[in-house]
């Protein structure tokens, strides 16, 4: 089973998440979300 990380690479935390998982080998699967046109409010998040 993946980590499913919901991301926009402009969030310094997301980008450190991201990081850890590299290096410490952990499986993930990025889910990109575009932060800026407010994607994170549409009903598939709420």
């Amino acid at each position: 089973m993946k980590l499913k990380v919901y991301a926009d690479r402009l969030s310094q935390p997301v980008r450190a998440v991201i990081i850890f998982c590299e290096v410490n080998g952990i499986d993930y699967e990025e889910i990109k979300v575009d932060l800026a046109n407010r994607e994170h409010l549409t009903p598939e998040f709420a």
